[in-house]
């Protein structure tokens, strides 16, 4: 059994840790991601992570509660969305999915990965999660937006995809 202690000293039991990556424990209602992708610059995949978390503070994504030298530990809500069965969602999963975006459009943000599996929700309120990608707004991003959008947000609804690339 593996645990963990928080920033107060308290040990948690880990619930579970996904195994196709080894590096997400959930710990009660806490998540800790740890940045450990092979081939990859690792500091800056945290780095941006930490600085989305912060700029975009809102009901929208996780509250960022614990940094460290390679982890980030953030508030857990509940099983990402494939994990959640279709009948199971709220009913308005797509006009949350479209708040959000234009949420996301304020603050100047492409998240360019929107996946389901990036995705959770609190009490029926969608909350989006692993900004390592994402970047400031620019056109250079706007086909990887674009992508997003129709591989994974089309699954939500097929009609959300035109209605986000209105946003753009």
């Amino acid at each position: 059994m593996s645990y963990f202690r928080n920033s107060a000293g308290d040990k948690k039991i880990v619930k579970a840790t996904y195994s196709d990556s080894q590096m997400i424990e959930v710990l009660g209602d806490t998540v800790k991601k740890i940045f450990n992708y092979e081939g990859e610059d690792n500091i800056a995949f945290l780095k941006n992570e930490v600085f989305w978390l912060n700029y975009l503070k809102s009901k929208w994504v996780p509250e960022l509660l614990e940094v460290g030298k390679n982890y980030v530990i953030t508030s857990y809500y509940g099983p990402d969305l494939t994990k959640v069965h279709h009948l199971s969602r709220p009913n308005d999963l797509a006009n949350q999915t479209l708040e959000m975006y234009r949420f996301f459009k304020d603050k100047n943000v492409f998240k360019l990965n929107g996946a389901l599996r990036n995705m959770t929700l609190n009490k029926g309120q969608l909350v989006a999660f692993d900004f390592k990608h994402a970047r400031f707004r620019t056109n250079k991003y706007i086909d990887y937006e674009i992508v997003s959008y129709e591989k994974w947000l089309s699954k939500i609804d097929n009609e959300l995809v035109e209605k986000l690339k209105l946003l753009i």
